[in-house]
């Protein structure tokens, strides 16, 4: 009786023992799955940041071009002011230091 009483003890102990290495073994497959399901999030939280960034700064490269483009032409516009302001001058120059050589050694 004694016998059985131990030997019924040694199998719920050796039970005991199968349940607890089968629960520790799905407890790291948990871990397992909830470490590569956050990794997974992780990726897709950074590739969702990464997405709007881009379209962020298309959005601020487009004003930012919409903001240039003005001054751009009127730059141009300044430029091609001064150019045809220096060739006009240009030209009164020649002809000024044309007379004072001609005026000079006296060939008019």
């Amino acid at each position: 009786m004694l016998g059985d009483v131990i030997k019924d003890i040694r199998a719920a102990e050796e039970k005991a023992a199968t349940i607890k290495a089968e629960a520790q073994a799905e407890a790291r497959r948990i871990v397992r799955e909830a470490e590569l399901a956050a990794v997974e999030t992780v990726e897709q939280a950074v590739a969702a940041a990464e997405a709007a960034g881009r379209r962020r700064l298309a959005a601020l490269e487009e004003e930012r071009e919409g903001l240039v483009a003005p001054i751009r032409e009127r730059t141009a516009a300044e430029i091609e002011q001064l150019r045809a302001a220096a060739l006009a001058k240009q030209e009164a120059a020649i002809t000024m230091v044309m007379e004072r050589i001609v005026k000079s050694y006296g060939y008019s």
